[in-house]
Parts: C-alpha cells; sequence; structure tokens
C-alpha cells in the first residue's frame, strides 16, 4: 500500500502533462541501499555560494548592502541545518576608505562592517577576497612602502574582527588572493606578477601577526598548462620555493588551493579539469598532494548574467546535486585518490535584473516592485536553492548504494547519495537517520526521457518510531518559473500571483510513514528528467525538538513582511515543518503559514494590511510534537 501510494501519486503528476510529451524513452532502474554497509565519510563540502557586485567597484557598497541584497541573504541563510555557510564575494576592500593625516593612513571600515555583520546575522560568513584597492589608495605592489601598508592593513582587519566576532568564527574564514589574478582584472592598480608575489606575502604575514590560525589561500583562478594564467603558476612556485618578501625565509604557507573550473554545460567536465591540473600541480610541486583544494566557482556554464532557461527550474537543481555526487564518488571515495578535496561553491548568490526573471545564474528571482510608494522587491525561491535544503538533510557517514539499468536508452542519467547519521548525544531530540537522494539528470538537457525507478532498502537497524518522509522535485509540479509563464510573465506579480510562485517553491512531500519492522523497505517511482527524489528515514528522538532563536521581521511593503528565524538550537532534522504565529496583543495567537516548511523564512501578507504585532515560531517533528516556541519578536509597522 505504501510503495502504491507513491507510484500513483508520481504517476499522476506524469500523467497531468502528457499533453507535452511526444515520445517518451524508459529506462529502468532499480537502486540498493545497504545500512549496514558503511563506505566513508560525507563531509558537506558544497556549503558555498558567491557573488561580484557590479561596476563601478568603488561603489560596490551600494550593491552589497542594499534592500535587494538583503533579503537575498536572508532567503540564503533560510536554507535548513545550515546548508549554505561561505558566500564568497569579490571586491570586499573597495568597502574601506583611507584618508591620510600626517602622513599615516586612517581607515574607514563602516561599510565592511555592515556587510560583515549582516552576514553575521544570517549565520553566514565571508568568503574574505583581499581584493580591491582600498577607494584607489593602493597603486603599485612593486612599491614596497604600498605592500608593507597593505600588510599592516590586513593586519588591522583581522584583528578587528576578530575582537568584535572571536577567533572561533574568524579562524572559518576563507581569507584568499585576488580574484582570477590571471584575467588581469585589477581595475586600477598596477599587478605584475613580481607585484602579485609581494601582495601575496603581505596577505599572508598580515594574517599571520594577528593568528596562526587564520587561514590563506588562491589563487582563484583557472591554472590552464603554462604558458597560460602565469599569475597562477607563478605563485604556486613561490609558495613551494620563493622568497618570503616580509621574512627572507624559503616558501610561504598556502593553506589551500582555489581553482575555478567550469563545465561548458558539461557536469562532468567541471570534474575532468580539476583531476587534470591538480595532477599537473602535483607534478610539479610533489609537496602540494596534502594540500586542501578548493573549487570556488564550480558553476555548469561561464557567465551569470547569461540567460539560460535551464538554470530557471529542477534542471540547474538536479545538476548541482550530480555534480556533487560525482565529486563524492569519482574524487573522494576512488581508492588511492592523492586529491584532498575540501570544497565546491557555485558562484550563484547574484541579484537577477529585468527582464531576465529566473533565467541567470542566481538562487533567488528578483522582482523590483517599481509601480509601489515606495518601490520594493519580491523574492522567490528556485529550486536551486530549495535543493540545498534537501542536501542538507544528508548524514554524515556514506552507505552502500549501486544503481542497476536496462531499457531503451541506458544512458546512465540517475545517481544516488545515500548516507546515515549517528545521534551525537543520546537522549536528545536528535536520532538515527538515513537519507537517500536520488536524482535524474541528463546534465543542462531537458527531455520527456522517464526513468522507472525501484528503490530497495536493506538492513535498516531496529528503531523506536522508525519511520520515512519522501520529498520530490520536477518540472511540472515545483516550478516556480513555469507558474511565471503559466500567469502570463508579469513583470509585476499580484499578491495572487505570488502565493502560486511560492507555493510551488516547496517539495511535494509524502509522509511521514511507518518504516516496515522487517528493516526492508521497496519503494517504486517515476522520475522524469530532471527529478530530485529523496527518502529521509529517522528514528523517532526521546523528546521533541528544541526551541527556534533568533526570530526577527523585515519591512517588505505595507502589509507584507518576511519573518526569518534559526534552526541552529532545533538540534533535529526529522521535522515535519515550522510552524509561523502571529498576534495583535501577544495573548491569542494563530498559524499564518498555512504549508509546510522546513526552510527558516516566511513571507507574510496580511488579508487586513496590519502586520503590526507579535510572531513566534516552533518546530513540529514527523511524529507531530511541537517544540517549544521561540520569544515573541515584536514588530511595528512604519507608516
Amino acid at each position: 500500500m505504501v510503495c502504491l501510494r507513491i507510484v500513483c501519486l508520481l504517476v499522476v503528476l506524469l500523467l497531468q502533462n502528457q499533453h507535452i510529451l511526444k515520445h517518451v524513452a524508459a529506462t529502468s532502474y532499480t537502486v540498493t541501499v545497504d545500512a549496514e554497509t558503511p563506505q566513508r565519510d560525507l563531509k558537506h563540502f558544497w556549503k558555498s555560494t558567491g557573488f561580484c557586485p557590479p561596476l563601478p567597484h568603488d561603489q560596490a557598497d551600494k550593491y552589497d548592502l542594499s534592500k535587494d541584497q538583503q533579503l537575498n541573504l536572508a532567503y540564503i541563510s533560510s536554507v535548513p541545518h545550515r546548508g549554505i555557510e561561505q558566500v564568497r564575494i569579490h571586491w570586499l576592500l573597495e568597502l574601506v576608505t583611507i584618508n591620510v593625516v600626517n602622513g599615516k593612513p586612517h581607515y574607514n571600515f563602516t561599510n565592511l562592517d555592515n556587510l560583515i555583520d549582516l552576514l553575521w546575522q544570517n549565520g553566514l560568513r565571508p568568503g574574505f577576497e583581499l581584493m580591491g584597492s582600498a577607494s584607489g589608495y593602493f597603486t603599485d605592489f612593486e612599491d614596497k612602502k604600498q605592500v608593507v601598508e597593505w600588510k599592516n592593513m590586513v593586519a588591522v582587519i583581522a584583528k578587528r574582527y576578530i575582537d568584535k566576532y572571536g577567533l572561533e568564527y574568524v579562524s572559518q574564514w576563507n581569507f584568499e588572493t585576488w580574484n582570477e589574478p590571471s584575467n588581469h582584472d585589477f581595475d586600477d592598480v598596477n599587478m605584475t606578477i613580481q607585484g602579485f608575489l609581494n601582495y601575496y606575502d603581505a596577505c599572508s604575514e598580515g594574517l599571520k601577526e594577528v593568528s596562526p590560525f587564520l587561514r590563506f589561500g588562491g589563487p582563484g583562478d583557472s591554472c590552464h598548462s603554462p604558458p597560460h594564467t602565469p599569475y597562477c603558476w607563478a605563485m604556486l612556485s613561490h609558495c613551494f620555493n620563493g622568497t618570503n618578501f616580509f621574512t627572507g625565509e624559503t616558501g610561504v604557507r598556502l593553506d589551500y588551493i582555489a581553482l575555478h573550473k567550469k563545465g561548458g554545460g558539461s557536469s562532468l567536465h567541471i570534474l575532468e579539469q580539476e583531476v587534470e591540473t591538480t595532477q599537473e600541480i602535483q607534478k610539479h610541486f610533489p609537496g602540494y598532494k596534502p594540500v586542501p583544494l578548493y573549487n570556488d566557482e564550480a558553476d555548469p556554464l561561464v557567465g551569470w548574467s547569461k540567460p539560460q532557461v535551464w538554470r530557471a527550474d529542477v534542471t540547474y537543481a538536479s545538476m548541482v546535486v550530480k555534480v556533487i555526487d560525482q565529486h563524492q564518488n569519482l574524487i573522494i571515495a576512488k581508492p588511492h585518490n592523492s586529491i584532498n578535496y575540501t570544497l565546491l561553491s557555485n558562484d550563484n548568490a547574484f541579484l537577477n535584473y529585468h527582464p531576465h526573471y529566473f533565467t541567470q545564474r542566481t538562487l533567488t528571482t528578483r522582482f523590483q516592485m517599481n509601480l509601489t510608494k515606495p518601490p520594493h522587491v519580491q523574492m522567490v525561491r528556485k529550486p536551486v536553492l530549495t535543493v540545498m535544503g534537501l542536501l542538507a538533510l544528508l548524514g554524515e557517514k556514506q552507505i552502500s548504494s549501486d544503481i542497476g539499468a536496462s531499457g531503451e536508452s541506458v544512458n546512465m542519467t540517475l545517481g544516488v547519495i545515500a548516507s546515515t547519521h549517528e545521534t551525537a548525544i543520546p537522549g536528545t531530540s536528535d536520532s538515527w537517520q538515513s537519507t537517500i537522494l536520488i536524482y535524474n539528470s541528463n546534465d543542462n538537457d531537458t527531455s520527456s526521457d522517464v526513468g522507472y525507478v525501484t528503490v530497495n532498502l536493506n538492513n535498516y537497524p531496529a528503531q523506536l518510531g522508525l519511520v520515512y518522509v519522501t520529498y520530490y522535485l520536477d518540472n511540472n509540479t515545483t516550478n516556480p518559473y513555469l507558474q511565471w509563464k503559466n500567469i502570463g510573465s508579469p513583470d509585476f506579480p499580484t499578491i495572487e500571483q505570488f502565493k502560486q510562485l511560492r507555493k510551488a517553491e516547496e517539495p511535494l512531500v509524502v509522509g511521514p510513514l511507518a518504516f516496515p519492522s522487517s528493516g526492508r523497505l521497496t519503494l517504486k517511482a517515476e522520475l522524469p528528467i530532471p527529478s530530485l527524489f529523496l527518502i529521509h528515514i529517522c528514528a523517532k528522538p526521546r523528546v521533541p525538538p528544541d526551541q527556534v532563536t533568533g526570530v526577527r521581521i523585515m519591512a517588505l511593503t505595507k502589509g507584507q513582511v518576511v519573518i526569518v528565524w534559526k534552526d541552529g538550537c532545533v538540534n533535529s532534522k526529522c521535522l515535519k515543518t515550522f510552524e509561523v504565529e502571529f498576534s495583535e496583543d501577544a495573548k491569542i495567537y494563530r498559524r499564518i503559514n498555512a504549508g509546510d516548511t522546513i526552510f527558516t523564512l516566511f513571507v507574510y501578507v496580511s488579508e487586513k494590511a496590519e502586520v503590526s504585532g507579535f510572531y513566534r515560531v516552533r518546530a513540529v517533528d514527523y511524529w507531530g510534537r511541537p517544540g517549544e516556541y521561540s520569544l515573541p519578536e515584536k514588530y511595528t509597522e512604519e507608516h
């Protein structure tokens, strides 16, 4: 009966769209998962995004600190269970201004402070590229005086934020070199190769002066084979056996190697380039084998602003999962692997612009509502952001999973990541879990092909109250872009139209359903290309979820607010929903989010246009047990 319910549901979804299907190529898959066979650690190496402010870079604050970006970062931080932790940002040091008084530089960090505080408030951290001329103060890194002054400024910045936020937080930042130095995007700075090496040493020593626990790497470049990308190879050689500008020692620390390898529309091409370049680096510099490798611009296609329909929907989301799966299974899991693969980042936290709704390389789509007084901004979560929430449900241990295929066209487009999670402290709201994430992806192609999938889950341990929940994404039922097209592609959607779009943000959820006591379960599903199907299996914790924290309210426009909260203290991933409640008098509360969600953001549109009052949020687990309410947050609308 359980299998039948899920199959029927997915069949109905497929039949609803038969009018658009011409010839459907069918492939049958069998996915077999063995919970008793752990294979290796599953480190969540993908929890990063990034963006670049537009020209002119000396006005980066207008973009970085805009209300639009504040809302965008709130959406990014709403991914549950810290599913995104880092935002890598270009031109950060253009947020610093310098005035010279009596020959000494005096720094104004106001704009940089505001951005770091915005990230902190959202539970995020910067990928801190030491990039920018500090409003034109630095012009030439072959000038020894400027090199020393740069080192001093870097030390001041590091000390400033350690003093404010603590070493535990700042030591998690990835301080990085100027982005893609071989592309010569230095604005008005004269940056020769020797100047870049001087600059590197100044960054390294400035950070080290403050704390040996601050991480620094680079070059954030494609590092094509010599003689191409000379800055990359000069830096790698300099760190290996060059002379430190400040200490005279041979070699300079390199805490990680940051590459940029994009796919050209292909998922596997990203990995192939990484392996080729890393092998070349290790051939020239064998000592770099243990150094962590980052690809912090691992996008499927270069050019964030180039509109592509596949970027709008589940095609992009499933491709992101496919790239992660390839790295886990073809690099990290490879016997005798010599690549210390540590971070993969999609550079997709940009803000789209008219008329390109949904189709640019972004996590949200932005509607600039210029007809209201004053104008305001609305955002809708794209499937690529939703899938980061599904990835966050994965555990920390990869378990055995195999795929068999047969059919008309055995072009293996199906993949799976299977995992388990062991509770750290028994008797809490945390519990044993297993998560299986299945994707059907033919890279950036969308087709009418369907995968008929049988999932066999074997050897699941007997656990108290064991249940499972399924989450499903495809281009027909969970596609805000399709909904937007169906309502006429408006530039300024109405309140009711936004409700339609936001309803399509959420995955289709079935369950919770009891897991058989035999420890074996078979599910059948029809997965079109593209689609994602996640199975989340949870043992019942001894106690309900812990308290929601950090509730805050952001104004959108009259009668509309965004409620944001934090789940870091909830201590459970086995959540059915968050319940958001509102009261005008802090006495009688009512739930205002009709639909269930595991994301930590809700847009509230009051039917009475009255949003002043008190807000509180609580988590509800798969067994219907509510956790403690957050502290109420009072909000008064400005008139």
